[in-house]
């Protein structure tokens, strides 16, 4: 069996859609006790939803089946005999995972039933039985709009989600939607237009943080779902904003309908239930082994996220996701012998912080065989071609009925783990996961190949021994450094090519796709340097739209961007010297402008996209190297707060803001601690909001230092520092005067044109400082300049067309221009491939100066220091959770420029810098 399944891995080298996918399995009797076969099983990938396994071993390990989940209802104040309540209604949820709209209706009736009529109160919501973090670590910002991303709260009806449905009108109008339950939650804007034919081309999202649902696209007429001819509708699920205030309102809309009226529209309150108030009635879940079937057959991220806090709440008395991974690590080590050498950010595996080996789920299901939960547990599972997410996997095949296992899915990711009954009747337990997947069909293809052999064994065809790994000049000096124990969970690619000897020197896993961070830079680098000029320069105009009378505009101001990474509002602002607005506010008084009667017109309109780039991470939206990227953006879209402690403990922190402006309110709670106490400071901003807060405390010793945050619509943000600019030279604005966004006018007079330093410098500087906010300006301009277009797609397709004429033709995903994203895809190959045609290019010079160097300035100043690849070894790191990457150019002893790459991902206690650092550093020593 163990050189069958090699072979089906091999197999995929030679398609070149597959050949990127990283494959680990791990196959366990457990009749025989031992293992049949495995590959890379102790190598620790990114699982997707068969992390849920943990989730369901724990509940289904510490609670009985029958354990259910409570909603109650209460009223505070008294109520009359005619039916009035003086007082309000106050719901509070205890995690119910699968609380549906009936319960809530039910809920209502029970008041109704106790002769409530009227109510001059509130509708009172409380979700405190668990913490206020709705979503999971490090999820993506692009998925919150979807079910599978829904906010979790002790009080969530429908999982925080919304039915819409689009069903078609006549041609040429829109179609007909509707919103349940309680479309008024949310407002519906519907840009869709209903054509002839049968076919569906429709996009049903949400705003970013709103409940405001947008629709675009088509629908035809006689449109019909594939899976449900009778329904005459588009359908999707779309998860909401404030999951209480939604119950609330679902709530109250069924209180409306038993009858029960309210003194004026209510407000739904958020807060704790008075201790005071009276227990009306109450409604239950469905038994746990109910959810935890709905849960793993439908792969539902939001029952397991509800169920690891409910672990929290139950165990450790804290209704946290922290508290709940606390409880499962334990069971699952303790218990179950799972060993400790994997990372869980999460209970569904929508986090790409989550890493884990394909062994860990063998020992998981080795120990829950074992145990008498074992037929509850299997229970739980998909069966193939049967029902849940296998339902149409592997049907006609001996592995029908006989698999049964959790799938589990995302971008790159692909799973699938459980259990299968072979030919022969031995039980079988098995884990294969795959990173790196560029299509999903191959993964799932190979998946269910592994699982039918299984169910076949012992009756398979001995293909052949496997053949030998190929040597190479550097293997005997790099594979000893890549092969060390201490990083035996780790995933890496590797490749070194020799550009004076035109020849491969090394690789490992060279053609595998891997996470590269910062790398995605060199392509960013290259495409701007060939397809700009090292010569580009970014540009802003200011505008004047109206007369001028006596020194005083009668009309606008107008500053539009188009995606200068250098604009500051005064001195150098950063390393570069670019534009500012002091110059720019100097230059519109010297034009004769003394008044501006007016507003001030911020246009950011060359960058028509989102703010934030596919993959990116709600919560470091407040940290500066995940700014908001508009083509108006002054001082890289933040602010700085410099502080030191107060005089003495408990005294407030001193805080020091700039540029001050009163486009962020900063609410400074922070506090002096004793001394050589512990810094907690916090300084973060609120999600959609500039309200910045600054929290904890810094020890009395502590001497001083400083950090910034991102603000929110930064096109806004530069036309308040514009407008404090104007006043600092003496530029009178009216008091009616408004800082808007539109767009420029075609008749507005031009000011003056201002111009950053030129893209050769701009480069040097984002590549040695590790600068996303720079990156993504130059993507942006890509697409704006080759394009016509300044969004994140085009300009990924400027880079792809530039990478296609440098012969780097094989699959990736790029999906942002500084590495940020957890989408990104490169293999080592790919890069060095690059870095070497890179070589022939005008641009070389440029491309290569801008480099950090081992041990000079820049990112690479503290590293490899000591070592020969100090001021010989240029390169770029790659730096993620779980993630670290270094790919340039470095000059061997015999004068021979070498390119290479190194990406590694995965568990290690080890310092993986320290593993990268070894690769450059030996490579440094080379006189191949």
């Amino acid at each position: 069996m163990a050189d069958t399944l090699r072979h089906y891995v091999d197999e995929l080298n030679s398609e070149p859609y597959a050949k990127g996918m990283i494959v680990g399995y791990d196959i366990y009797s457990l009749d025989r006790k031992k293992t049949l076969a495995s590959y890379q099983e102790n190598k620790t990938f990114v699982p997707a939803s068969v992390l849920k396994l943990l989730v369901t071993a724990t509940a289904s390990g510490l609670w009985p089946k029958n354990k259910r989940f409570p909603t109650k209802v209460y009223i505070n104040g008294k109520l009359k005999s005619n039916g009035v309540l003086h007082g309000d209604i106050e719901l509070k949820g205890y995690g119910d995972p699968v609380l549906t709209v009936k319960k809530l209706e039910e809920l209502a009736k029970s008041l109704a039933k106790k002769g409530v009529r009227r109510v001059d109160g509130q509708v009172i919501v409380d979700d405190s039985y668990f913490d206020n973090k709705r979503l999971g670590a490090k999820w993506m910002w692009d998925d919150e709009p979807y079910d599978y991303a829904a906010p979790i709260g002790a009080l969530s009806v429908n999982e925080s989600t919304v039915d819409v449905k689009a069903a078609p009108s006549q041609p040429g109008d829109k179609p007909k939607v509707s919103v349940n339950p309680s479309p008024e939650y949310v407002q519906v804007i519907n840009h869709a237009k209903t054509v002839e034919g049968k076919e569906e081309d429709l996009t049903i999202t949400r705003t970013r943080l709103k409940n405001e649902i947008v629709i675009k696209g088509t629908i035809g007429k006689d449109y019909k779902d594939d899976e449900h001819k009778d329904h005459h509708y588009y359908k999707e699920e779309i998860s909401i904003e404030d999951p209480a205030r939604f119950t609330g309102r679902v709530f109250y809309d069924h209180l409306k309908h038993q009858g029960v009226s309210f003194n004026q529209e209510p407000q739904i309150r958020t807060r704790k239930i008075d201790k005071h108030a009276k227990l009306i009635a109450k409604v239950y879940s469905p038994d746990l082994d109910k959810i935890l079937k709905k849960q793993d057959k439908d792969s539902d991220n939001f029952i397991a996220e509800m169920l690891t806090k409910q672990l929290g709440a139950s165990v450790r008395k804290d209704g946290s996701t922290k508290a709940g991974l606390t409880v499962i690590r334990k069971y699952v080590h303790d218990k179950l012998g799972v060993d400790n050498g994997f990372v869980q950010k999460d209970g569904s595996g929508l986090s790409r912080l989550n890493v884990i080996s394909p062994h860990h789920f063998i020992q998981l299901l080795r120990a829950v065989d074992q145990s008498s939960n074992r037929k509850r547990f299997i229970s739980f599972l998909p069966v193939a071609g049967v029902d849940g997410t296998l339902k149409k996997r592997m049907k006609d095949t001996p592995a029908e009925k006989n698999v049964k296992a959790k799938t589990g899915s995302m971008n790159g990711v692909n799973s699938l783990v459980g259990f299968v009954k072979s030919k022969s009747g031995e039980r079988l337990a098995f884990s294969i996961m795959m990173n790196g997947v560029y299509k999903s069909k191959y993964a799932q293809d190979l998946q269910d190949k592994i699982a039918v052999t299984l169910a076949k064994y012992p009756d398979i065809q001995d293909p052949g021994p496997i053949p030998d790994q190929k040597k190479y000049p550097l293997s005997s000096k790099l594979d000893p450094i890549l092969n060390d124990k201490k990083y035996s969970r780790v995933i890496k690619g590797a490749m070194v090519y020799s550009t004076g000897g035109n020849k491969v020197l090394y690789e490992h896993n060279a053609q595998k796709l891997l996470t590269p961070g910062s790398d995605t830079k060199l392509f960013t680098t290259g495409a701007a340097l060939n397809e700009l000029g090292a010569d580009y320069h970014f540009r802003t105009e200011v505008y004047q739209n109206g007369k001028i009378h006596n020194g005083v505009l009668d009309g606008d101001l107008i500053i539009k961007g188009y995606g200068d990474p250098t604009l500051a509002d005064k001195g150098s602002g950063h390393l570069l010297k670019g534009p500012t607005l002091a110059q720019m506010a100097s230059d519109i008084k010297e034009s004769g402008i003394r008044g501006v009667k007016g507003n001030i017109l911020v246009d950011s309109s060359a960058f028509p996209d989102d703010c934030y780039a596919p993959g990116w991470t709600w919560d470091n939206e407040s940290k500066p190297f995940e700014p908001q990227i508009s083509a108006l953006s002054v001082n890289q879209g933040t602010l700085r707060f410099d502080y030191r402690p107060g005089e003495k403990p408990g005294k407030p922190i001193r805080l020091k803001q700039m540029p001050k402006t009163e486009y962020v309110h900063v609410v400074n709670k922070a506090v002096t601690g004793a001394q050589n106490s512990k810094n907690t400071l916090k300084i973060e901003r609120e999600r959609g909001k500039n309200t910045i807060h600054i929290t904890g405390s810094l020890p009395v010793n502590y001497r001083n230092g400083h950090t910034s945050t991102t603000v929110e619509k930064p096109y806004l943000y530069t036309g308040y520092l514009l407008r404090n600019q104007l006043k600092e030279q003496g530029v009178r604005l009216y008091s009616n005067s408004k800082i808007l966004s539109d767009k420029t006018p075609n008749d507005a007079k031009l000011v003056k044109k201002y111009y950053s330093p030129p893209l050769s410098d701009i480069i040097s500087y984002m590549n040695h400082y590790n600068d996303n906010f720079y990156a993504e300006m130059i993507l942006k301009t890509l697409g704006l300049e080759k394009k016509n277009n300044g969004t994140f797609e085009d300009g990924i397709d400027t880079v792809h067309e530039n990478l296609e004429g440098l012969n780097v033709t094989s699959p990736f995903d790029m999906m942002d221009g500084s590495g940020l994203t957890g989408y990104n895809q490169f293999s080592a190959e790919q890069l060095v491939t690059f870095l070497a045609a890179e070589t022939h290019e005008s641009a070389f010079k440029s491309f290569y100066q801008s480099l950090p160097v081992a041990g000079e300035k820049g990112i690479l100043s503290h590293r490899m220091q000591g070592t020969d690849a100090e001021h010989h070894l240029r390169g770029i790191t790659g730096f993620m959770p779980q993630q670290r990457a270094l790919s340039g150019y470095v000059q061997a002893k015999n004068g021979d420029l070498l390119a290479y790459s190194i990406l590694t991902e995965g568990y290690s206690q080890e310092s993986l810098n320290k593993l990268v650092d070894r690769f450059g550093a030996a490579l440094s020593e080379s006189d191949k």
